[in-house]
């Protein structure tokens, strides 16, 4: 292995404390090494111990580079944002900001803008570069409230921005209905690029292999399961080993650390299945995992889309509404289990969505999911299509 792979991956697994620098750096280092200076600079949340959200960032880039390297500067959306950091955005050709669902008050709390990147009002106006928005959620979760910091703030921004593209059409209501008119009818639908992984890379052919992969999330714990926490949990461990006794080989894939607390309700239900902790994984290493997975239940939106991207079935925990955005936008509701409701009886229904969707009716699954994945990927093209003509249309201006 060179160097560079090797520094990067000790960096990454060591936190963002020394990733960030060294990343910044090795950056720059492969930009001078094939002759680009960064054009681009990218808002993103890639630090270590989220992996959807690495993987996101890293396929954000790769969109905009399929007719060529842009070089990048990039700026972790949850660092402060400066004059120094404004001046550095104006010193390249475009800001991307996104993907991932940025449109969320708690991950990164703060009083100048009310999401999770804090950029102030003053500074906002000082960006001088085009603005793209691109692919990015609103991720509130049920019953959480915004503040008026975020709503004015988001209204700059949309005033701003070359391109606003969202994530679902979800998202695109929910904006709408907080920022009205002029401002919403800017925004377009740009799905997430984690749905378009198998457009963007050189993978190998899906082979069925019998293997299933199962995600639960473990942030926000209250919000996202309530009162009935504990037989929620329950009933998805019973429907897993359920699974298990039909023959299949289980993986429980941590996104973050934190999804391990559902580890202890697999062992005492008596559940046989390998524990993977991908929090720090680096892209190519999750696309090889779900690349082996012929069914994938997950809970986190990530857990949905990277492996709708790489041709898994699906079966979408709900316990935020994102979840079944996505699936109202691919028309796959039927692929959908709210694990808050009748939750007596939810390993029942765990159980019958799986033989439903891959045991009864995989053809039709599979036709579906690969006729939708080009649907989003020819919305895709033409986003990029659009961002670029709006980018000529401003230089010659």
């Amino acid at each position: 292995m060179e160097l560079i792979p090797k520094i990067k991956r000790f960096a990454y697994y060591r936190g963002r404390e020394i990733y960030h620098p060294i990343r910044n750096r090795l950056y720059r280092l492969k930009e001078r090494k094939i002759g680009i200076s960064p054009r681009y600079t990218h808002v993103t949340y890639d630090v270590a111990g989220n992996v959807g959200d690495t993987v996101l960032s890293q396929c954000v880039r790769k969109t905009f580079e399929l007719d060529s390297p842009k070089g990048w500067n990039i700026q972790t959306v949850s660092q402060p944002v400066t004059q120094e950091v404004v001046e550095r955005i104006n010193s390249t050709e475009k800001l991307i900001i996104g993907g991932g669902g940025l449109f969320l008050p708690d991950t990164n709390p703060n009083s100048k803008s009310g999401w999770q990147w804090a950029i102030s009002p003053q500074l906002l106006q000082q960006i001088q570069v085009p603005i793209v928005v691109y692919s990015v959620g609103f991720n509130n979760f049920r019953g959480q409230k915004n503040n008026i910091a975020f709503v004015e703030n988001l209204k700059l921004l949309l005033q701003k921005a070359e391109f606003v593209g969202l994530r679902n059409y979800g998202s695109i209501q929910a904006i709408q209905n907080l920022v009205g008119e002029p401002f919403g009818s800017k925004i377009q639908y740009q799905p997430c690029t984690t749905t378009l992984i198998r457009k963007l890379y050189q993978l190998p052919r899906k082979q069925q292999t019998g293997n299933i992969a199962l995600n639960m999330a473990f942030d926000r714990e209250e919000l996202r399961f309530g009162a009935n926490k504990r037989t929620i949990l329950e009933q998805v461990a019973k429907a897993t080993k359920a699974l298990e006794q039909k023959g299949y080989r289980l993986y429980y894939l941590l996104h973050c650390e934190v999804d391990g607390k559902f580890v202890e309700y697999l062992q005492r239900e008596g559940v046989r299945c390998q524990v993977v902790n991908a929090a720090f994984w680096l892209p190519h290493k999750l696309i090889s995992f779900y690349q082996r997975m012929d069914v994938v239940l997950g809970m986190r939106g990530h857990s949905q889309m990277i492996p709708f991207g790489l041709n898994c079935a699906l079966i979408s925990f709900g316990t935020h509404d994102k979840m079944k955005w996505f699936l109202e936008d691919i028309q796959a509701t039927d692929w959908y289990v709210e694990l808050t409701a009748d939750v007596d009886h939810l390993a029942q229904r765990i159980v019958a969505k799986f033989e439903q969707v891959y045991e009864r009716n995989p053809m039709e699954t599979w036709d579906r999911l690969l006729s939708q994945q080009e649907r989003l990927w020819q919305i895709t093209k033409k986003n990029l299509a659009q961002i670029e003509i709006d980018s000529s249309s401003r230089r010659k201006s």
